[in-house]
């Protein structure tokens, strides 16, 4: 039995498309957050650099 699909992206009408309200709150962050989030995020690239690498 043979399954198609339709890889058409111009028929495929049911995308996504992000709302501005969901936009606007993740660009409001204070100045505290964002170095927390960026903290975060270097301990993340660490962590898997030493896993991966050993270093």
């Amino acid at each position: 039995m043979k399954t198609v699909t339709n890889s058409n992206p111009k028929t495929d009408q049911k995308s996504p498309k992000p709302t501005l309200q969901a936009q606007q709150a993740s660009t409001f962050l204070d100045e505290a957050d964002y170095y927390d989030y960026e903290a975060e995020l270097a301990q993340e690239k660490s962590d898997y650099y030493h896993l991966r690498y050993g270093y």
